[in-house]
């Protein structure tokens, strides 16, 4: 079996199994039996184009897992239905392809040294992920290309949503209860929130600068949520707890006494 490894991260899918990456694919463990099942990318680990790695898993709520694999722009799915694994091509940022030379395409196609760090300029670079648990779509931050991946879990469908400004780069997708998501941005101090059903970004500034957050969890509970972001170059918890319309209305009735 795989050990643990790559940029590790855990879920829990909609059937209460556990989903942990591994350097060549995912784990799932099931807390009843304690048992683990292996699941491996059906690309090799090293191959003539680089270095294999997973960055980030996660699971659905019909109990199947799901990782990224950085360099190589693929998302792996372990269908629990079948044991297989299925992999997802991201398609490459047409911008920056439409920008290459023929001679640039060239020497990227004999490109040996592909790693998560050292990407082909059309790379969209999908890292930490997050599923709606209350939906059939998995949601992926692409850092490299500034984008969303929309996964719909059962069909495989794939949407690219760009950000609004190319410096922002997600490093870890979370989903609340009402389909929003979230994502922190570890270039630009901020978490972002995309609501999808609207189509509208909301961004929300951190208070200090070079945070550099890496993770993005949530807690929903009593009516009220809140963002949590570990801001790691200042040791420090960012809590982002989201105000109703009634909260500003109470807030605004105080102020005015």
């Amino acid at each position: 079996m795989s050990p643990l490894g790559g940029a590790v991260t855990m879920d829990v899918d909609g059937k209460g199994k556990v989903w942990a990456s591994a350097p060549d694919g995912v784990l799932q463990f099931d807390p009843v039996s304690e048992k683990f099942t292996d699941f491996k990318s059906t690309l090799p680990f090293k191959n003539n184009k680089g270095t294999n790695s997973t960055y980030g898993a996660a699971g659905d709520r019909d109990g199947n897992g799901w990782w990224a694999q950085m360099a190589f722009d693929t998302i792996g799915k372990a269908d629990i239905a079948t044991g297989k694994v299925i992999e997802i091509t991201l398609p490459s940022l047409k911008s920056e392809l439409d920008r290459a030379t023929p001679a640039q395409r060239a020497f990227y196609e004999g490109f040996d040294e592909r790693t998560n760090g050292n990407p082909l300029p059309w790379s969209q670079g999908p890292r930490r992920m997050g599923t709606d648990k209350n939906g059939d779509v998995l949601w992926v931050g692409n850092s490299w290309g500034a984008t969303l991946a929309r996964i719909d879990t059962k069909t495989l469908e794939t949407t690219i949503v760009p950000f609004p400004d190319k410096t922002m780069q997600p490093y870890h997708i979370a989903v609340d209860n009402n389909h929003n998501v979230w994502a922190n941005l570890w270039t630009s101090d901020n978490v972002a929130k995309y609501d999808p059903a609207a189509g509208k970004w909301t961004t929300f500034e951190l208070p200090v600068r070079g945070t550099e957050i890496r993770h993005v969890s949530l807690l929903e509970r009593d009516g009220v949520t809140k963002v949590i972001v570990p801001v790691y170059r200042s040791s420090q918890m960012g809590v982002l707890t989201l105000r109703s319309e009634a909260d500003l209305a109470a807030l605004k009735a105080q102020a005015a006494r």
